[in-house]
């Protein structure tokens, strides 16, 4: 069965979109924890991408389940639901953080500072966050059998195996450091899964 090349092109373009933001997240994230950054704007340039990221995800995986042969592989639609779950989950807690919390803190609001922040130990938004990101390296790791290129989805596996580094963190925020390993691996799997799309696209 042929795939439509206009169905690559929307994977390849919003895998792109994917890569980009995590990226655009992850230095903000280095510079935050290096000292560079202060707040707001650090917040605001780690909290804005990531809002972003979650649509640019799930898009993502649409685009790769509509290109699989044969067509409605429950490994990709699995993949499909499971990013579903994560951008839910975090798109509430960004858009909490950008339009109430950091406007609070600027005000001197030390209320809604205590609970609704996000992502420090012991909040119970970040128990929400880490439950969003565990659910998006799932989605990885669901999708990669589906996968054909080899690099691809290595690379995809590779970013499902940080899951239990990231929901294990709610009880010990030590794993963070293995966590963090989801700034090289996500965007590596996303720029291959473009590079995918864009050869498959291209005939």
């Amino acid at each position: 069965m042929a795939i439509p090349s206009e169905y690559a092109r929307f994977g390849y373009w919003w895998a792109l979109a994917a890569l980009v933001f995590s990226l655009a997240y992850g230095v903000p994230q280095i510079l935050q924890v290096a000292g560079i950054l202060a707040f707001p704007l650090d917040e605001i340039l780690i909290f804005a991408p990531s809002l972003a990221l979650a649509p640019s995800f799930v898009l993502a995986m649409a685009g790769l389940h509509a290109t699989r042969v044969p067509a409605g592989d429950p490994r990709t639609l699995g993949a499909l639901g499971l990013a579903i779950m994560y951008a839910t989950l975090v798109s509430s807690v960004y858009a909490i953080q950008l339009s109430a919390v950091i406007p609070g803190k600027l005000a001197g609001d030390s209320l809604i500072a205590t609970l609704f922040s996000c992502c420090g130990k012991g909040q119970p938004l970040t128990a929400v966050d880490l439950t969003g990101y565990t659910l998006m390296s799932l989605a990885t790791l669901v999708a990669a059998p589906a996968i054909r290129e080899r690099s691809t989805r290595l690379a995809m596996i590779a970013n499902g195996l940080i899951a239990p580094f990231l929901i294990l963190q709610t009880a010990w925020p030590g794993l963070i450091w293995i966590g963090a390993l989801w700034l090289v691996t996500f965007p590596l799997a996303m720029g291959l899964l473009a590079r995918d799309q864009r050869r498959l696209a291209s005939g």
